[in-house]
């Protein structure tokens, strides 16, 4: 994982810090371990691919003062040479643990608190010690640092341990030898343990419950299974297989309710990313106001004000997506906000959004400069950003997103073309009418409840237009929303 985000972040860092080097390193909760996620050594660069992960385990200099680090939550200042794989990094060299912090969100839940990474800091430009107010800004840049890897980790299905500790309902990861690997509050809750980690399924469970699921998620079987839990609680248990065998627990108060769990669950990681942004650059910019203004700050605070801005109008738009689809949900239409706007600036707006996922891509643009039309242009929006993260989810990184605008006779064509997995043809026409609907092979593929595409046809139809997919097994697809240019009063 190697985050566009987090590279410039680290730059920022630099110019803020007046340091030479950076190293932004998170913590693996599965083997202990440090891994680098972006590096930057002023004109000598360091091969991010060349550096291993720092195992907290091992009997070496850099570990035992890393887990000094990590364990206290202090700095520590190196005023010789700190040796990573190889790369002797010039003093002094400041590292500082990256902890994540999070409000309870369920009563009971307790609040969150953990180290998640470190971040490495050496050549301080200009003198031989970085001094209190450094340090003070460090911390303040390690929070949001926080946040970005956080979300880095919640977008990566390999480090899904670190998702548990977000979503409500209850979660155990269950490796291969059935002892858990990682379980969140909810689950300890749920199975009354004060700590699950480390513990076989048989230890743990109760009165021989989740034994079947595990075995029906390793065989492939459909696994789901009502849980009582020990307080007398009827749960649904599911189980998914993960990467390398293994098993994923969720546990559900009920059928009914587990879509709805899902979704909410959804909602709050979507609505936390822009907001740990826009926190993180505020927190940033608050502390640039401590201190005098150089004439590079400006261009700094200029650009996190921007950052914040545009986070805020997707926050925005997520809200009332998520209000439209409970009235979707109750029978009600729609309520449109039509006004004349310039679509290629609102695609734009789209790709700022998600330049993170995108920029794992090759994105082909086949659209002019500028193309006025009338419409609601947030849900507008939301019709580009459903096709775009659509087609992230489905295709592996590196292939070819094509988005074409196409404007024709009093119609627009808006559409996404991916390289991915494909739908089968007698799934096509299910796609965004049955709320909930998924193929077998989305399923195995990718997360998700399948309502993004029920929302997305219900706004194309409310502007008056058509939702249209071609799609081939193994080759990919084509999302199409054909709307009016004009709305008729």
């Amino acid at each position: 994982m190697n985050s566009s985000t987090l590279a410039r972040f680290s730059d920022k860092v630099l110019q803020i810090l007046r340091a030479n080097g950076i190293g932004i390193f998170s913590l693996s909760a599965a083997d202990n371990r440090l891994y680098p996620q972006t590096i930057s050594n002023g004109s000598s660069q360091i091969d991010i691919e060349s550096v291993e992960p720092i195992d907290l385990e091992e009997e070496t200099p850099l570990a035992a003062q890393a887990w000094r680090v990590l364990r206290h939550e202090q700095h520590q200042v190196s005023d010789s040479p700190v040796v990573l794989s190889g790369y002797e990094l010039p003093p002094p060299v400041l590292m500082l643990p990256i902890v994540w912090k999070r409000d309870p969100i369920e009563e009971g839940e307790e609040t969150m608190h953990r180290a998640v990474g470190l971040m490495m800091l050496w050549s301080k430009r200009g003198a031989n010690h970085f001094n209190a107010d450094d340090h003070n800004l460090a911390d303040t840049l390690s929070a949001q640092a926080a946040a970005l890897l956080v979300e880095e980790q919640l977008s990566e299905f390999e480090d899904i341990q670190a998702a548990f500790v977000t979503v409500p309902i209850g979660l155990i990861l269950v490796g291969t030898d059935d002892r858990v690997i990682v379980a969140n509050q909810a689950a300890r809750h749920i199975l009354d343990k004060t700590n699950l980690t480390g513990h076989s399924i048989a230890e743990v469970d109760y009165q021989e419950q989740l034994a079947k699921v595990v075995d029906d998620s390793r065989s492939g079987r459909v696994a789901q299974s009502t849980f009582v839990s020990p307080s007398g609680i009827n749960y649904i248990a599911n189980g998914q297989t993960a990467n390398e065998q293994q098993i994923i627990l969720a546990f559900s108060s009920s059928p009914i309710n587990q879509d709805a769990e899902e979704l909410v669950g959804q909602v709050a990681h979507e609505l936390r990313t822009p907001l740990t942004v826009i926190q993180g650059n505020l927190q940033t910019v608050e502390a640039l106001f401590e201190g005098p203004i150089e004439e590079e700050d400006k261009e700094l605070i200029s650009e996190f004000v921007t950052t914040s801005l545009i986070q805020a109008s997707r926050m925005y738009r997520l809200i009332d997506e998520t209000l439209n689809l409970s009235r979707i949900h109750v029978g009600k239409e729609l309520e449109l906000d039509i006004a004349e706007f310039d679509l290629i600036d609102a695609v734009n707006q789209v790709y700022l959004e998600l330049d993170d996922r995108l920029v794992r891509y090759e994105v082909v643009s086949e659209m002019p400069e500028v193309l006025m039309m009338e419409g609601d242009r947030g849900k507008i929006i939301s019709i580009m950003d459903n096709f775009l993260k659509n087609a992230c989810k489905y295709a592996d990184p590196g292939t070819t997103i094509t988005v074409r605008i196409v404007d024709e006779n009093g119609t627009v064509n808006l559409s996404v073309e991916d390289e991915g997995i494909g739908i089968p043809p007698d799934a096509i026409k299910r796609i965004g009418i049955e709320a909930g609907f998924r193929t077998e092979v989305s399923k195995g593929q990718a997360g998700g409840i399948g309502l993004g595409m029920v929302y997305t046809r219900r706004v194309i139809e409310g502007h008056g237009g058509q939702m249209l997919i071609e799609s081939e097994l193994g080759k990919g697809s084509l999302f199409s929303a054909i709307l009016p240019r004009a709305q008729c009063d």
